[in-house]
């Protein structure tokens, strides 16, 4: 579905046109340093037993000593940017379970910004549903948002449906416009 899909390019993102920033977490927000991480997982349903529990039970250190990830200094400029702005900022993630929910706010917290309010989609594809009431919520227009994810085909599906869409190494390019403007 997504190859026969137009993809809808953005057109010059003027910030001050931005309402909401919604993040992905995983390689986004939080880089992982075990590249393999999710696949290990799933290769028996005690071992992801055993790592839902512990985020469950560790989530102030879970991303940074359990399953070790980097944050993406762009991004933390960025964030910076937004809340000057006073732009609204979440991150949505797709979760099965929201055991792991509260290490992810944690890190988010901690290493970007409280004002980033995170939220479980449950799938990669209902990140779209999740956009419409984050929308909703705000009572903006779907161009008045901008998606960062690391995901190409939510990219498509984002800028498909109107939304300012970027992938992580995008938002330099992004900072460095803004400052030559």
């Amino acid at each position: 579905l997504l190859g026969r899909m137009k993809l809808v390019a953005n057109k010059k993102l003027n910030l001050d046109s931005i309402k909401i920033v919604i993040f992905d977490f995983d390689d986004t927000l939080a880089i992982h340093k075990d590249r393999d991480y999710a696949k290990r997982r799933i290769k028996d349903d005690n071992i992801y037993l055993d790592y839902c529990l512990k985020a469950y039970l560790n989530p102030e250190i879970f991303y940074e000593t359990i399953e070790p990830c980097l944050v993406m200094e762009s991004l933390q400029k960025f964030i910076k940017i937004c809340e000057k702005s006073n732009i609204k900022m979440y991150c949505v993630s797709k979760l099965k379970f929201s055991f792991n929910l509260k290490a992810k706010q944690a890190f988010v917290h901690k290493h970007y910004s409280t004002n980033i309010e995170v939220i479980s989609s449950g799938t990669q594809e209902l990140k779209c549903e999740a956009v419409k009431i984050i929308q909703r919520i705000n009572k903006c227009d779907l161009n008045e948002i901008l998606f960062v994810d690391d995901m190409k085909d939510n990219i498509i599906r984002f800028k498909n449906m109107g939304i300012y869409a970027l992938l992580p190494e995008e938002v330099d390019k992004l900072i460095i416009n803004m400052k030559d403007e």
